[in-house]
Order: C-alpha cells, then structure tokens, then sequence
C-alpha cells in the first residue's frame, strides 16, 4: 500500500486514500502478504526499508510490535470510515445499517492488504493481543446497537442481536477468502449485493 499525506477527513466514506505507512510498515506488510508472519523477518524487514536493525527495534521493538502498529492503523482507517458513514446517514436506523454494512464489505475490498492481518492477531503476546480484540470487539458492539435500534423502532425482525452481529460480520469477512481487484465486481458492486442480503435477513417480510 502507497504512503499518502490525506486524511479521511478530507473525503467522503465511500472513498479509500491511501493509508499513510512508514518504509518499515510497507515492507512489513507486503512481507507478510507474501510470506505469512512467520516467514517473515525483522532482518528482511530491515534490509526492506533501508534501515539498520537498531533502528527498526527502537521504533517497534519486535516484529510483535511491527504486526501491532499495523493491526491498529487498520482498526483506526476502519473506525474512520464507520463514523463518517453514519453520520452521513439520517436517524433512520435502516439507513444507518445500510451504511454500515456497506462499509464493513468496502472496508474487505479496498484494504484487503491490511484487512487480511486480522486473524494475524494470534501471534501477538497477552497484552497487544488484549489491546487489539478490545478495540475490534467495538466493530461487533456498533453492529448490535444498530440491529437495537432497528427492532426497537420496529423495522427489523430480530431477537438476538448478539448472535445476528456475528452472522452478518463472518458473512462480510468472507469476502477475504474470494475477492480479486481482477474479478468482475467492483468493490461498489460487492458491497451492494451484501448490503442488500443483510438488509433481507433482518427486515420483517410480510407473507404473500
């Protein structure tokens, strides 16, 4: 992923610029795309970036570090995109968890560099791992108080939030598992047919 000097704020939620990464990041991220975490390492990481070892220990200590700060810049672009989406959408909660949804599919497409080091956070130690879920079980609590508020004002047809969240987000995050920028959707179009099943799986359906 390229370095860029924007900030999201500049631009609307739909649109994705690129996620500003220091040389030891990039080529950490692209090293562990390509060769997984394990075969990866803070030598080559170094060597990447044109830096000595002393100098890539003393800005992220370890790889440990290294796969931290990058999980945490994706949960951070993440959180950015949801929070200028709903407050593009109005108080309908419908439209909040279109909005949503719609993000969490852009989110698998547009960053699926980033994105596919999520279940990267096995490898981290007690503590970051701990730093790490608590800041990504926000993802999961946002979706169940839009589902709470959607029952509440009687437009979904749901009785466990807790359990649709998870159904919805495991469905959202297989998009990792197909997606190619080569394929014939485009992430808009990925994210509009995702958006329109979970809008089908939580709405009320009158019978014909």
């Amino acid at each position: 992923m390229a370095a860029g000097d924007a900030t999201l704020s500049q631009y609307d939620w739909h649109t994705y610029p690129d996620v500003p990464l220091t040389p030891i990041l990039t080529v950490a991220l692209n090293s562990f795309q390509e060769l997984g975490y394990h075969g990866t390492t803070v030598r080559a990481i170094a060597a990447g970036a044109n830096l000595t070892m002393p100098t890539l220990y003393y800005h992220y200590g370890n790889k440990e570090g290294i796969l931290f700060a990058l999980l945490d810049i994706a949960l951070d672009d993440f959180y950015t995109h949801i929070d200028l989406c709903l407050a593009d959408a109005d108080d309908n909660p419908l439209h909040r968890f279109e909005n949503y949804i719609t993000t969490v599919a852009l989110h698998y497409t547009h960053r699926r560099d980033l994105a596919m080091l999520h279940d990267e956070y096995r490898f981290l130690g007690d503590t970051l791992r701990e730093k790490y879920l608590t800041k990504r079980n926000l993802v999961q609590t946002k979706l169940e108080d839009l589902l709470q508020d959607g029952i509440t004002a009687g437009i979904f047809d749901d009785k466990d939030p807790h359990f649709t969240a998870r159904v919805l987000l495991g469905m959202l995050g297989g998009i990792l598992d197909w997606y190619n920028t080569n394929g014939p959707l485009t992430p808009t179009e990925i994210a509009d047919r995702y958006t329109h099943y979970a809008v089908r799986l939580v709405t009320k359906h009158t019978e014909a």
